[in-house]
């Protein structure tokens, strides 16, 4: 017991509890600098974490120097003492004079080991960011991935139909749809959507700016001729920003060759950006849908029909008769059989024949596909569309979509399709991330601008929603629904009735809202 109250009692007389505050209160505020340090000359995140294990480390080392270095130090010299009074207890006791030397003396020792341990762990620390900032690779995983994504990115610009029938005119446009298709099945490249590069339809401009504008590296562009049974197609890839061409071809072969066509486009522009494409994607991209070439025909009007904006009842019933042809002239289409379910179900869903027969109707084509073909994605996307459009059955319909999602990566109907799912849930981040990354792959869609804008809305970000509402009305500066739902997003913010009053006197009729706000909700 003895001992260790003489061991407290050298540690009072060593000042070890000055050294340890003195440590701690100086590394407090070399940490702080070290945080504006690593923020100013962007170093990684971990370096403030660093300065503070060096400050642990150096903490037991300078309390033990402080306890041991006095001993260390020797016995002082006999003429530096100062003398000592004679008389009783002589020599137990220095004079006044004694304790206040010895007292500077250990105070200014505290000081000195605290303040030199705290300055060599900050060395320790600007030695280790110094190098880092001369020889390391700064560049973020991030970042790297981000110009990696860019390098592969390109946009199918729409063909140009060079037939002497202008009738062949849906022909072109469905090869143009069906190399997205393609391409958009391999997960390593970023393929933009048709919705946005529809827009430079029959338009010349300057290939760089219309880079700039989808986002992307790299365009494709083409030109179909279609006459005699043959089909004449000319493609060429060009890295946009560099203006260097990449790749190009010309097919001159027979109608029945076209899919062939379509495939080989495909693997020449994942090999020309150097993009893995793995034996599944090839296997998926080198299928032929169907041999009958009139059956095909069908299909590709059906998809014309149900590719026209508006969610109109005509126009769904027209996709549905051209599909009902297609797979009534070659029972095997696989992929007829799962539009025609995907149209069954939103006829039902946006209200166009509201019955028990039309939900049947798109079940059985869904089914019909996947018997033909049980690991068709598409077909799973179908089911996906039914289990949501027709039950609110989310949990189902999320299950059939992850398994679409394995062959269908770059879909942004599908990323659509579950960021509505997941905010029905309520899972608003998820929701948020899905419509995020639809709107990359579609960035010249101004309703996916919308409807970000509105969930952001719906989560009371009314800063980031009106963002968004500016966004779809930079695409299509005269969209109702955005000016609607700016005003609106204004009046949920400030109580601003203005831009409403202003929106109502500009579209009396508002005919969207019979379907508008159900799809946005």
């Amino acid at each position: 017991m003895n001992r260790l109250k003489q061991f407290i009692a050298e540690i009072h007389r060593r000042s070890l509890w000055q050294v340890l505050l003195i440590y701690c209160g100086a590394a407090l505020v070399a940490y702080q600098a070290v945080q504006a340090l690593t923020e100013g000359l962007g170093l990684p995140q971990w370096f403030p974490a660093f300065a503070i294990v060096l400050f642990i480390v150096g903490l037991p080392v300078v309390v033990a120097t402080a306890f041991v270095q006095e001993g260390v130090r020797g016995p002082r010299r006999p003429e530096t003492l100062p003398p000592f009074v004679a008389g009783p207890g002589a020599g137990e006791a220095p004079e006044p004079a004694v304790r206040e030397a010895r007292g500077a003396h250990h105070q200014i020792f505290t000081w000195r080991n605290a303040g030199l341990g705290v300055v060599i762990a900050l060395g320790m620390w600007g030695v280790v960011a110094t190098g880092w900032l001369l020889l390391a690779d700064r560049t973020e995983p991030e970042q790297i991935e981000a110009a990696e994504e860019m390098r592969k990115s390109l946009a199918v610009l729409p063909f140009d139909n060079l037939s002497p029938d202008p009738e062949n005119e849906f022909f072109t446009d469905g090869m143009h749809d069906e190399i997205i298709a393609h391409l958009s099945r391999i997960a390593d490249l970023k393929v933009i959507s048709r919705t946005s590069v529809m827009e430079y339809k029959g338009k010349s401009g300057n290939l760089r700016t219309i880079a700039e504008e989808l986002e992307v590296t790299n365009i494709l562009e083409g030109t179909v001729r279609r006459a005699n049974g043959r089909v004449r197609i000319t493609t060429q890839l060009i890295d946009a920003l560099a203006d260097e061409h990449l790749w190009t071809e010309v097919y001159d072969r027979s109608l029945s060759d076209v899919f062939a066509v379509q495939s080989d486009v495909a693997e020449q522009v994942a090999a020309a950006l150097r993009a893995e494409l793995t034996a599944a994607e090839r296997e998926r991209i080198e299928e032929i849908p169907t041999d009958n070439l009139e059956a095909y025909e069908f299909y590709l009007r059906g998809m014309e029909y149900w590719r026209r904006p508006g969610w109109l009842a005509e126009n769904y019933r027209s996709a549905q008769r051209m599909l009902e042809q297609a797979v009534e002239l070659d029972p095997s289409f696989v992929l007829a059989h799962v539009w025609l379910s995907i149209v069954h179900s939103l006829i039902y869903f946006f209200g166009h024949d509201h019955t028990e027969e039309r939900l049947w109707l798109a079940r059985a084509a869904a089914d019909r596909a996947l018997e033909l073909d049980p690991d068709l994605p598409e077909g799973h996307l179908a089911l996906g569309h039914y289990f949501y459009r027709g039950f609110r059955a989310y949990d189902q319909a999320l299950e059939e979509l992850a398994v679409a999602e394995q062959g269908l990566p770059g879909d942004a109907e599908l990323l659509t399709a579950r960021g509505f799912i997941y905010r029905r849930q309520g899972r608003w981040e998820e929701a948020i991330a899905n419509l995020q990354r639809a709107a990359e792959l579609d960035p010249r869609d101004a309703n996916r601008f919308v409807i970000l804008g509105y969930t952001h809305g719906f989560l009371r970000r009314y800063g980031e929603a009106e963002r968004y509402h500016d966004k779809a009305l930079a695409v299509e500066p005269e969209y109702e629904l955005a000016v609607y739902a700016r005003a609106q997003n204004r009046y949920w913010r400030d109580g601003d009735l203005e831009l409403l009053r202003a929106y109502v006197s500009a579209y009396p009729d508002a005919h969207f809202r019979r379907w508008g706000l159900e799809v946005l909700s």
